[in-house]
């Protein structure tokens, strides 16, 4: 029993031993580099910071760094600061954050994969990029800018006919009045389309439309009614152009591998979907599969 005892007391005495190192461990660690701040217990480590600091557009030079540097701990310190302040108010524990929080998780794993697909493509070279230049001259050396009359206007929900009546509209004006007739709200304003901003199948597209012709593009929601006024040819040459290739042909590749790795299993997957009553596509409906989108 004594023996039992001792051997208590002796546990007892490594533990609080083993607290008071890790208490001045901490400073170590700090000192050491691995640990570049300690809030509230919580380690902050140099990967944090650099993940942090991540995206940054910092100065190429010491001082504009170790200012970044020491705004980003700072953010990450707030940041500690207040989430500790949540969990003790159990916010954590709430419906609203354990949902928002499985869809960050979500999204961070989708931009993971996409990130692993686009690290196992063989990025595109100088080469590539300047054959490409030469075989799409409408991007380039033809570049064009349109000039755009536009009428930018949401479709109200359960109007299922307007796009129809749109349709044989040959002027922006009798566009205009229609939309007015069925008491849709609109803008009218001058834009411009430019080539390399576009998809290129786009730009095809409506490079073959005839003059004048009015065509409808989506765009955050909106629908915008356009109509070419001017064409301007503005050739896009030189390092730009052949950074803008070798970005294109990268995310092409890596789109094309995503599709190709990823489309069968999401078409699979889909076929074992089961909605409730009033959800899910029409019956007979095609829907398409989305291929992640490159990682930036």
């Amino acid at each position: 029993m004594i023996g039992t005892k001792r051997q208590l007391l002796a546990a007892v005495a490594m533990s609080l031993a083993v607290a008071g190192c890790k208490k001045s461990g901490d400073k170590a660690d700090v000192a050491s580099g691995q640990v570049v701040a300690v809030v509230d217990g919580k380690e902050i480590t140099t990967s944090e910071l650099n993940a942090e600091m991540q995206g940054m557009n910092v100065p190429n030079n010491e001082q504009a760094r170790e200012q970044a540097k020491n705004a980003a701990l700072d953010v990450l310190i707030s940041r500690t600061i207040l989430t500790n302040v949540a969990r003790e108010r159990k916010l954590d524990q709430s419906p609203t954050y354990i949902m928002q929080k499985r869809r960050a998780d979500e999204a961070l794993l989708v931009q993971t994969l996409q990130r692993d697909i686009a690290s196992k493509i063989t990025p595109p070279t100088r080469a590539d990029a300047m054959a490409f230049i030469n075989a799409t001259p409408d991007l380039f050396s033809q570049r064009k800018v349109y000039s755009l009359d536009q009428i930018a206007f949401a479709v109200p929900q359960g109007n299922t006919t307007l796009l129809k009546e749109l349709e044989p509209l040959k002027t922006m004006e009798a566009v205009e009045q229609k939309l007015i007739e069925s008491r849709v709200r609109y803008q009218r304003a001058n834009g411009k389309l430019d080539a390399i901003q576009v998809d290129p199948n786009l730009m095809k597209r409506i490079a073959q439309l005839p003059p004048g012709e009015i065509f409808v593009l989506p765009n955050n929601g909106m629908l915008i009614a356009n109509k070419v006024t001017k064409v301007d040819v503005v050739p896009f040459q030189g390092d730009p152009a052949i950074d803008y290739a070798m970005n294109y042909l990268q995310n092409k590749r890596v789109s094309e591998a995503a599709d190709k790795d990823l489309k069968a299993r999401i078409e699979k997957a889909r076929k074992d979907v089961r909605y409730q009553p009033g959800y899910g596509p029409a019956k007979g409906a095609v829907v398409a599969a989305p291929a992640p989108k490159p990682a930036g």
